[in-house]
C-alpha cells in the first residue's frame, strides 16, 4: 500500500509576525504593570474588535455582493489593463468618492483584483482613497482650514493616475502573480 502524502499547509509568515508582536507586547505590559496592565490591554482589543465587527461584517458583505454583482467582463473592460488611464481615472473618482476606511475599501479592492482589475487601478484606487478621500474632506476643512486643505489637495492632486500609470508600467506584467499570491 502507498501511502499519499497531504500537502503541507504553509504558515503565513503575517500571522506570526502579528503573533509575535502581540506576545512582545504583552510581555512589556506584563513588566510595566502586571497582570493587571496586560488585561487592561486584552480587554481594550477586545472592545476594539466588538465594535469594528458590524462594520467588518458590512465591508465583507459588500465586497461579497459586488463580487457577484459585477462580472470579470465589465471589470475587465472597465478596469482592465486594456482599460489604460480611462480605468485609471474611473479608479481614481471611486477611490475619492468610497466611504469608510481600510475595513470598507480593501476588501473591494481584493473582489476587483480577483474579478480583473490592473495593478495600476487598484494602486489608483487604494491611493485616491487615501489622499482625495472627499468624505474627509470637511472636517479636513474644519480642523485645518480651507487654506491647508487646499493646499495639501491640489498638492496630492497628480498623484494617484500618476502612481497607478507607473505601477501599471513597471508591474503591470506581475499582476497575475499577485492574484494568486491574494488567493492563497
Amino acid at each position: 500500500m502507498t501511502e499519499t502524502k497531504r500537502p503541507r499547509k504553509r504558515v503565513d509568515p503575517v500571522n506570526l509576525l502579528l503573533i509575535l508582536v502581540v506576545l512582545l507586547l504583552a510581555g512589556l505590559s506584563w513588566h510595566r504593570g502586571g497582570w493587571n496592565l496586560a488585561w487592561a490591554g486584552v480587554k481594550e482589543g477586545g472592545l476594539l474588535f466588538v465594535r469594528i465587527t458590524p462594520l467588518l461584517l458590512a465591508a465583507f458583505v459588500t465586497a461579497g455582493l459586488i463580487q457577484v454583482l459585477v462580472t470579470t467582463e465589465l471589470v475587465e473592460r472597465w478596469l482592465g489593463a486594456s482599460s489604460g488611464w480611462q480605468g485609471i481615472l474611473l479608479a481614481c473618482l471611486g477611490g475619492a468618492l468610497m466611504p469608510g476606511g481600510p475595513y470598507v475599501y480593501y476588501p473591494i479592492a481584493a473582489v476587483l483584483l480577483r474579478s480583473g482589475a490592473s495593478l495600476g487601478v487598484l494602486v489608483a484606487f487604494v491611493t485616491a482613497k487615501n489622499l482625495w478621500s472627499v468624505s474627509r474632506l470637511p472636517l479636513e476643512f474644519a480642523l485645518l482650514g480651507p487654506q491647508l486643505t487646499i493646499i495639501r489637495f491640489g498638492a496630492t492632486l497628480l498623484l494617484p493616475p500618476l502612481l497607478g500609470l507607473l505601477a501599471e508600467a513597471l508591474f503591470g506584467h506581475r499582476v497575475e502573480a499577485i492574484r494568486r499570491g491574494a488567493a492563497a
